[in-house]
């Protein structure tokens, strides 16, 4: 519910805050005085268009701020509303308190939700779950075709069936796309050549992904393996093996140690020994050089081999990736690619046959929801009729009209409410009703047979007392009443009956003031209400009769 409205320099309008409560909230006051500033302020809230004509001449700017209690709209709503703020990263609200603002300058307009800024079209869309106004020349949620059909459906309680329809239509939607991605998935006979081509040429190449660096290394030592084994030899040569090698020149040494050791043994005879082990690591290292000499393949042609293997594997690498895994991947991707081509027509049989199966169970369901809607349609125009009866349109008709409609999650059929005023007329379309007085008096007919089924917290009635009066008047104050108890109700009316039905009830008016005129607004209660209800009656105020009237039509309205 609108819990409290702020608005500065709007229009007729310098400074004006008000609170609101619950139900039904009346607004009366003199032609001319400004009743529909309510209604302005609230569009302008609720995202409409917004003009530096609105500004009250001297000012620079206007604003208006309105905070919305959360905790009084049905959790369904809470639960879109709170998607809403999170998809346009809007702050968290306060205490279920949302803020709505909206400052209006010479150059455009700002919006502001929980002081997040937010565009004009993102308050469209917040407004439509907060606001529905019905007056001259505003546009409303429950005109849109699809609302109404909502609504039906709503009304008809089938959410079953319409989930089990939208569940339909979304796996056939998803089975299309599949199809089309495999219909767009095809490859010319080039193409396919070509894949083929690369696809063989790596097969045939038997590469591993971790071969490249063992083969390197082998290539490295066949390629030096001649100048390897000359290295080798000349150490086996130079330590033990050759003329005057080391291990000669060492066995000179030990035979004169040996004639130490025999002068001299406790000093002699540990160097004979250490001199005896070096002379025999000589020998050792000059036999496992040898050896290492002997097993060193020279072969030109299995060095060839490697180098024609490396040059095999940096093409590869080249063409289809900078290692050898990539190729592999690579190749992977082909055989994939070229399966699924090959393939295709089959996978398009079998997707062909699938859709068939849930074509023919959505338009099954379709179906069932078609049934559904025309029983619930008649009630529900059977309902409305009778409640446009006590609202004055005696010889009036409505009708829940269902047309085909392309196949959809919601089902396969449009719905429009229609209404003729007159006995002899024809249905129209609610969206083509010319007088606001009548639509307003539709309106809410309909919204009281739905109230339990249309969710919009705040509804705002202007014009809905246009031509009527005596019992319909009262008939329609009954029922604006009676929509309060599961909405927040703006009723602006000229009919004290319908006003004295309000829970609360405001006086607009207008007072000069330096030569400036200023629009205000404040609640009446006690004596003052009274007053005003007997000036809606027609009477200055002194009359006993007048007085006990307006008490009585207060004392009337249930508590």
């Amino acid at each position: 519910m609108l819990e409290a409205l702020n608005i500065r320099n709007l229009a007729l309008v310098a400074e004006l805050s008000l609170e609101f409560l619950p139900g039904l909230n009346t607004v009366t006051g003199e032609t001319g005085a400004g009743k529909s500033l309510i209604i302005g302020a609230l569009q302008l809230l609720a995202g409409g268009r917004a003009s530096s004509g609105s500004i009250r001449k001297g000012a620079a700017a206007c604003e208006i701020s309105g905070i919305f209690r959360l905790d009084r709209v049905p959790p369904e709503v809470q639960e879109q509303l709170q998607l809403l703020l999170d998809d346009g990263g809007v702050r968290q609200c306060e205490e279920q308190r949302l803020l709505i603002r909206r400052v209006i300058s010479e150059t455009g307009s700002r919006a502001f939700v929980n002081n997040s800024p937010v565009t004009a079209a993102y308050l469209r869309d917040l407004g439509e779950f907060l606001v529905d106004i019905h007056g001259p020349n505003d546009s409303q949620t429950l005109l849109q075709p699809k609302r109404q059909l909502a609504l039906l459906d709503s009304f008809a309680g089938q959410a079953g069936p319409l989930q089990e329809c939208r569940q339909a239509w979304t796996a056939l939607q998803e089975l299309r796309q599949e199809r089309q991605a495999l219909q767009e998935d095809h490859l010319s006979a080039e193409e396919m050549q070509l894949f083929a081509f690369q696809l063989q040429e790596i097969d045939q190449a038997g590469i591993q992904a971790d071969e490249e660096e063992p083969l390197q290394a082998r290539h490295r030592l066949v390629a030096h393996s001649r100048r390897l084994i000359e290295i080798a030899r000349q150490g086996a040569d130079t330590l033990a093996q050759g003329d005057n090698s080391l291990q000669e020149q060492l066995s000179l040494t030990i035979r004169q140690i040996r004639e130490l050791a025999q002068i001299d043994p406790a000093a002699g005879e540990p160097f004979q020994e250490r001199l005896e082990e070096l002379s025999n690591d000589l020998g050792e290292i000059a036999s496992d050089l040898n050896n290492y000499a002997d097993s060193l393949d020279w072969d030109e042609e299995a060095l060839q081999e490697m180098e024609a293997r490396l040059e095999l594997l940096q093409r590869l690498k080249r063409k289809f990736g900078p290692t050898l895994a990539e190729v592999l991947s690579c190749a992977e991707r082909l055989r994939g690619r070229l399966a699924r081509v090959q393939g295709r027509q089959e996978a398009l049989t079998a997707l062909a046959e699938r859709e068939q199966v849930l074509q023919k169970r959505h338009l099954s369901l379709c179906q069932k929801l078609h049934a559904l809607r025309q029983q619930s349609g008649e009630r529900l125009s059977a309902a409305i009729s009778g409640k446009l009866q006590r609202l004055g349109f005696t010889r009036a008709g409505f009708a829940v009209m269902l047309s085909p409609a392309s196949p959809g999650a919601d089902g396969a059929d449009a719905v429009e409410f229609c209404f003729a005023p007159n006995v002899g007329e024809e249905m129209q379309p609610l969206r083509s009703i010319a007088s606001s007085g009548e639509i307003a008096r539709v309106m809410l007919a309909i919204k009281t047979i739905l109230s339990d089924a249309d969710q919009v917290p705040v509804l705002v009635f202007d014009e809905i007392d246009a031509n009527i009066g005596g019992r319909v008047a009262a008939d329609v104050a009954a029922e604006l009443r009676t929509l309060g108890r599961q909405h927040q109700v703006f009723c602006i009316t000229h009919l004290p009956r319908i006003a004295a039905a309000g829970e609360a009830h405001f006086l607009v008016s207008k007072q000069i003031n330096s030569g400036r005129t200023n629009a205000s607004m404040l609640r009446l209660e006690g004596e003052d209400r009274v007053q005003e209800i007997v000036r809606m009656l027609g009477d200055s105020g002194s009359s006993a009769t007048a007085c006990r009237h307006a008490r009585e039509m207060l004392a009337e309205v249930p508590a």
